[in-house]
């Protein structure tokens, strides 16, 4: 009789294990509203298998994802491993109200017509941390006078005067993960009638220059933990503006974890009034 050894193993790219130190949803410590796959591994073919959560290692007090609420298993639970196939795998999806309770995953692998065996991997579920926050550079830095310089277009020049355009740079950080993650920047002004404001670019130190997809969202690689939005606000004189850059929208691209504080995701910026000078001439 051969014995198959198996072994509970998550699907991680290998950086994840050098950014262990860091707050993050692991497969055996998920945060809620986390999407782990967990995989069996050394199976041989023509296996059956069966995943299953229970509150019990002995296999006691199965728990049923329609019911229980506080985890999905995403797909089919059960089936058999496949001709020059040696894994089974099983998405699971962790839910508001998880981190009360400790699970056992459990899949029950059945020879043909023979024996069979269970394995179990405890997973105690944590309460979401994944968290996106936007920010002035530096963060008391939230107000600033109108920028009058020649690159900023200002042109003090009576006949050919031009009250140009203020640079803002806001930093949105990622706390509580390591993989890939996303999000949609928004600014809005007021006043509301100031409709030359627009982003110049969102920029990682390791991943450089950003570029957004066909809805606005931007994605930044595992690399980086904060991205520069630089953005640029025409000028008028006597109004003061205040600036807001909104991030929307934000995910963990991997585990599709959503942000777990909506209260940091906005940010203002003041740009202080510029005095009004009338037509300078000859007396």
């Amino acid at each position: 009789m051969t014995h198959s050894k198996t072994i509970f193993v998550v699907v991680l790219v290998l950086w994840a294990c050098a950014f262990s130190a860091k707050a993050q949803s692991l497969p055996a410590q998920p945060y809620e509203g986390a999407t782990h796959t967990y995989v069996v591994n050394g199976l041989s073919s023509g296996v059956e298998y069966s995943f299953f959560m229970t509150s019990q290692v002995d296999g006691e007090g199965i728990l049923d994802d329609g019911s229980t609420f506080e985890f999905d298993f995403i797909g089919e639970t059960s089936g058999v491993v496949a001709n020059g196939q040696s894994t089974a795998s099983m998405p699971v999806k962790w839910n508001s109200g998880a981190a009360q309770h400790l699970f056992y995953l459990g899949i029950t692998l059945s020879n043909p017509g023979g024996c069979s065996v269970s394995r179990y991997l405890r997973i105690t579920p944590q309460l979401n941390a994944f968290d996106l926050l936007s920010e002035n550079i530096p963060v008391d830095n939230t107000q600033s006078c109108p920028a009058v310089a020649d690159a900023d277009g200002f042109n003090a020049l009576a006949s050919d005067y031009d009250a140009g355009t203020t640079t803002l740079r806001f930093k949105v950080r990622r706390e509580g993960g390591n993989r890939g993650w996303s999000f949609e920047p928004v600014v809005s002004i007021d006043p509301s009638w100031n409709l030359d404001v627009a982003i110049l670019s969102v920029t990682g130190a390791n991943a450089g220059q950003l570029v957004a997809d066909a809805s606005n969202l931007y994605t930044v690689p595992s690399s980086d933990d904060e991205v520069i939005v630089t953005l640029q606000v025409r000028n008028y004189e006597g109004t003061e503006q205040i600036v807001s850059l909104e991030v929307r929208n934000q995910k963990e691209e991997q585990t599709l974890l959503n942000d777990s504080d909506n209260t940091n995701d906005k940010v203002q910026h003041r740009i202080t009034v510029m005095p009004v000078i009338s037509d300078l001439e000859e007396i």
